[in-house]
């Protein structure tokens, strides 16, 4: 199989598997985002491994403990958001991070600190943008489970990215954050906004023809326009890691697309600022 064939397999395959999940119901969309915290934190500890001031085995432990505190933390603000246990409980994910001080006392390290930023980050940057999109698909603390909203953010960070890649690549002259991100380009970045605002309507009339939407315009243009912005910054911060740490892709999860933080890298910005807009906005 060539490697287009593969990319596009693999792309296929992954698209179903990850909106089937989400449209079916609200334990299926638990346990797709709960693998995804997973093998997430997995890759991020491959990534990061040589940082640590640890040995193996306490290297061994560290993604072990985050892998765990990962799906708590998944966990509660799912059971939060969903309405089925009180909002209060949401306060003990501010624990987790802080638990990594206590366990760094017990391991004689050079740069404990260190340890400690490493480890926290696996929680600030994946389980919590992760466990964030609970808040997308229960609306107003509720146990009323509703995909619309979710699924319309997925696409229009699909087609932003996609067209942000095919528009730069054609057409790109002008650098966006060369330092950073070296192919990336303003040509792409607005071929990629273009497409995503244009989702926007589609998605809209789409839910309105299927009778199941009951926010206006305006709120899935808006939705768009977080997406745009947010995307764009996850997916430079998930270059400048990449470069930090003088890697290609963050795994090999996904066959002819890299790692799941390659494909998740502007989500992860993206769901947590859009969260923030339901809830603030009541829709």
């Amino acid at each position: 199989m060539s490697e287009l064939s593969k990319r596009i397999s693999t792309g296929i395959i992954f698209v179903i598997v990850l909106i089937g999940c989400i449209v079916w119901n609200e334990y299926s969309f638990m346990l797709l985002f709960s693998l995804l915290t997973i093998l997430s934190i997995n890759e991020y500890y491959n990534i990061v491994r040589d940082k640590l001031v640890a040995n193996y085995e306490w290297q061994t432990l560290y993604k072990f403990l985050s892998t765990i505190f990962g799906v708590i933390v998944f966990a509660i603000i799912f059971l939060v958001s969903s309405g089925k246990i009180p909002l209060i409980y949401l306060s003990l994910v501010a624990a987790f991070p802080l638990c990594w001080f206590v366990i760094e006392m017990y391991h004689i390290s050079e740069a404990p600190f260190v340890n400690v930023c490493i480890n926290s980050m696996a929680l600030f940057y994946i389980a919590m943008p992760f466990g964030s999109a609970s808040f997308v698909v229960f609306q107003h603390g509720g146990d009323n489970y509703e995909f619309k909203y979710l699924l319309a953010v997925l696409i229009f960070a699909w087609a932003n990215d996609s067209w942000a890649y095919l528009i730069g690549k054609n057409f790109g002259k002008h650098k966006l954050f060369e330092r950073i991100s070296p192919k990336k380009t303003w040509e792409g970045l607005f071929g990629g906004a273009i497409a995503s605002m244009v989702f926007s309507g589609i998605m809209y009339f789409s839910y309105n023809y299927y009778s199941v939407n009951d926010a206006g315009y305006i709120h899935y243009f808006t939705l768009s326009f977080i997406t745009i912005i947010t995307s764009t910054y996850g997916d430079l911060a998930e270059s400048m890691i990449k470069r930090n740490f003088n890697i290609k892709d963050t795994g090999h999860t996904l066959p002819g697309h890299g790692g799941l933080l390659d494909r998740f890298d502007g989500l992860i910005f993206t769901i947590p600022s859009c969260a923030l807009y339901i809830i603030a906005t009541g829709i």
